[in-house]
């Protein structure tokens, strides 16, 4: 070989092994890096897994006769007997949701009236289940009795919320995490009959689904509004579908 050429392949090898220590370095660091400061293991997935508790009652447990609310319920009567389910469909305008407020106690009626027997459970589709300032915690707590504390596990085991959530303030939670606390301060409590508005809006494919089997479990009454497809698709009880300008419905 020639001086000349011996040099350049000298030089080119130097650099090649330059290059080879200088990932070695770079690689070493990484990993010391990495065994200093470990990255932390991705959270487990939320798992809904509420206890639903219903009294085994019989016969009728809602009965609204001849219900109106001006300019947002046309008169209405509607029966609800004990582990009924009952899907109610319709336009945007229909007063599905004015509806379920009047058989909840939470709207009054203009004309009609509506009998209730035992517990009723209602979930509003926009719901407001704390103050802005109430810890996660302290809202799910509010009304029972003893220190929210006392509740951590309580919400910690129906998968809705991380233990790092529990001190967020209600009014930095997203909607979809109030939809969330308003199903675990609704689905925590004993009721006979559970009016749900929309429930599935803002969860998860995976919430969703575990929320239909616990719902499936369920041996009270159950009142559904809903736009979602896939439950009502999957959907095995009564039909009730309302018209935008009159609630009188086909029932089936």
């Amino acid at each position: 070989m020639k001086d000349g050429n011996k040099m350049a392949y000298d030089r080119a090898g130097g650099r090649v092994q330059r290059s080879l220590a200088s990932r070695v370095r770079n690689a070493e660091e990484r990993l010391r890096r990495l065994l200093d400061d470990p990255v932390p293991p991705p959270p487990e997935p939320l798992r809904f897994t509420p206890v639903l508790r219903a009294r085994h009652l019989q016969s009728v447990v809602l009965d609204a006769v001849d219900i109106a609310v001006t300019d947002r319920l046309d008169r209405a009567s509607l029966t609800v007997t004990a582990g009924e389910r009952l899907l109610i469909t319709g336009p945007n305008g229909a007063g599905k949701s004015t509806l379920l407020g009047v058989l909840a106690g939470e709207v009054a009626p203009d004309s009609g009236s509506v009998t209730r027997r035992g517990r009723v459970g209602h979930l509003p589709q926009e719901p407001h289940p704390g103050e802005p300032d109430e810890t996660v915690l302290a809202a799910f707590a509010r009304g029972r009795a003893g220190e929210a504390a006392a509740y951590t596990e309580q919400l910690l085991s129906l998968g809705l919320f991380g233990r790092d959530q529990l001190t967020v303030p209600v009014g930095r939670l997203s909607t979809g995490q109030l939809q969330r606390l308003a199903l675990a301060r609704l689905l925590s409590e004993p009721s006979d009959v559970l009016l749900l508005d929309e429930p599935t809006n803002h969860l998860s494919p995976a919430l969703v689904e575990e929320l239909e089997a616990a719902l499936t479990g369920y041996n009270g009454a159950i009142v559904i509004v809903s736009h979602d497809r896939r439950l009502r698709r999957r959907w095995q009880g009564a039909h009730l579908a309302m018209r935008a300008t009159s609630t009188s419905a086909t029932r089936c």
